[in-house]
């Protein structure tokens, strides 16, 4: 079997992917976007987040950037650039715009969409968080995300309902919920 990094340039992942659709959803008031962030490096990786711990919502855990689609977002590839330059500093100018997962919108506990928008970087940038947003700016291996066999299986408890998730850990790091469901998604579709 090839290893898939050894295979894995843009116009790969860009054949395994939805293409952008140019208009907002009708109820981008209840929506979000993510970037899948994939940075060829001496060994590729992908950019997550650790979120402050002062945040109302997933205060603490692994994320992408992404928010929100704000009212001056064109579309939801505009809203995941945006939130990840505003929380990390990743310039959009250095990347190639690939395409969206497949079945993407994940749903979230509190009833938030979320669209994964890959983009892809020949180089490094400097990155700058913001630590209103961010404690920690994580680089995943590339080859750690797209291995499905890392990722196990969980379950929580919450208001009497048992619900598995899937997860995957990085050094101290526990990914898990939508993050984890949107690289694994990634991860099949290479």
């Amino acid at each position: 079997m090839t290893n898939p990094i050894t295979v894995l340039t843009a116009d790969h992942l860009r054949q395994r992917l939805l293409a952008p659709t140019p208009a907002l959803p009708a109820c981008s008031d209840t929506h979000a976007a993510v970037l899948v962030c994939c940075i060829n490096a001496t060994e590729p990786y992908v950019l997550l987040t650790r979120r402050t711990l002062h945040l109302s919502l997933h205060a603490g855990q692994i994320s992408l950037p992404g928010g929100r689609v704000d009212p001056a977002d064109v579309s939801l590839e505009a809203t995941a650039l945006r939130e990840a330059e505003e929380e990390i500093g990743l310039k959009p100018a250095g990347l190639q715009l690939l395409g969206r997962l497949p079945d993407s919108r994940v749903l979230t506990g509190p009833g938030i969409s979320i669209t994964p928008v890959v983009a892809w970087s020949e180089q490094e940038s400097e990155l700058l968080h913001n630590p209103y947003e961010v404690d920690e700016i994580i680089k995943l291996p590339l080859r750690l995300a797209l291995d499905a066999s890392q990722y196990g299986t969980d379950t929580l408890e919450r208001d009497g309902v048992k619900r598995e998730f899937r997860f995957l850990r990085y050094q101290q790091h526990y990914v898990w919920g939508a993050t984890a469901r949107i690289l694994l998604a990634l991860s099949e579709r290479i």
